[in-house]
């Protein structure tokens, strides 16, 4: 890499670091100060820049999205594996990173206005920041993707405050096949997965990943973690749903999607101890003085 690029990589993550700082101290602003009746009001989405996307927390750490190709039909609410601390069920067609994929998509537009208003756009251009071809097939894989969000019924309980979200995460959409574009309405009620935590998730690192569904779902799960803490293997397998039932296997897998995320830049070291615990330590981004940038208005 030469130094010219080296410094406009470098230059261009500053820039990012900078703007998500920022945004981080409004979301702290609108929590505790007059902005907070404000947001209320309006039911919005955190603000974040261009070069990244947002998802709860809840979602990265969990069996959700799952890393699998094949989308079994759950008939009755089914107990999906996560963290400590919550109980998530599921009903529908499983979703996986393909679908996490449109979802962070449909936020990330969703984010300039308040939640319960349309998000217009055309399949041609989604499918294109997506990094998509653009044929029938993608233009069919996109409406399947669309059926599943709005229904699929997500049950997220946090057991210390007995308390649950329960809806879709598309709440409804209307579909214009002659001018192919898109309205798209989201639960205004997401607001409640954002308020116990989100991540920021780095776009071109996530497009990098290709097809690798397991780098991409490590890819958000360390995200989440300031420093992530050991994992087994085991808890791993479970907690992204793979389908490898022979934990050998998914471990060799695992070491590929590890490799993987070194070389986009997410980790700057992974190793897999004797006990089997996974350990991982995230990439340190070159860091520069803070720097206001303007929300659009």
């Amino acid at each position: 890499m030469s130094l010219e690029s080296s410094a406009a990589k470098a230059s261009t993550q500053s820039r990012i670091d900078a703007q998500l700082a920022w945004c981080r101290e409004i979301s702290v602003v609108r929590r505790g100060g007059a902005l907070e009746a404000a947001t209320q009001r309006q039911l919005c989405l955190p603000y974040w820049p261009e070069e990244v996307r947002c998802v709860p927390n809840v979602l990265l750490r969990s069996a959700v999205f799952s890393v699998g190709r094949i989308r079994p039909l759950l008939r009755q609410r089914t107990l999906l594996a996560t963290l400590q601390g919550l109980q998530i069920h599921y009903k529908g067609e499983r979703l996986n990173q393909s679908d996490l994929d449109v979802w962070e998509m449909v936020l990330h537009l969703a984010r300039h206005q308040p939640l319960g208003s349309e998000v217009r756009f055309s399949a041609h251009s989604f499918l294109k920041e997506l990094g998509r071809g653009t044929g029938g097939h993608e233009h069919n894989d996109l409406k399947e993707a669309f059926a599943r969000l709005v229904g699929g019924v997500i049950e997220i309980t946090w057991t210390t405050d007995r308390k649950s979200f329960i809806g879709t995460l598309v709440s409804s959409y209307f579909r214009d096949d002659c001018g192919g574009c898109y309205a798209v309405i989201v639960n205004e009620k997401m607001l409640s997965l954002y308020g116990s935590g989100h991540t920021f998730i780095d776009w071109e690192q996530r497009r990098a990943l290709g097809s690798n569904s397991l780098a991409k779902w490590l890819h958000g799960f360390y995200a989440s973690h300031e420093a992530p803490y050991p994992y087994k293997v085991a808890t791993l397998q479970a907690l992204c749903d793979s389908k490898s039932h022979e934990l050998k296997k998914f471990r060799q897998m695992l070491r590929g999607a590890l490799v993987h995320l070194v070389e986009v830049g997410v980790l700057a070291f992974w190793e897999i101890d004797r006990g089997d615990l996974v350990h991982a330590r995230k990439a340190s981004a070159t860091r520069s003085p803070r720097k206001r940038f303007r929300r659009p208005t």
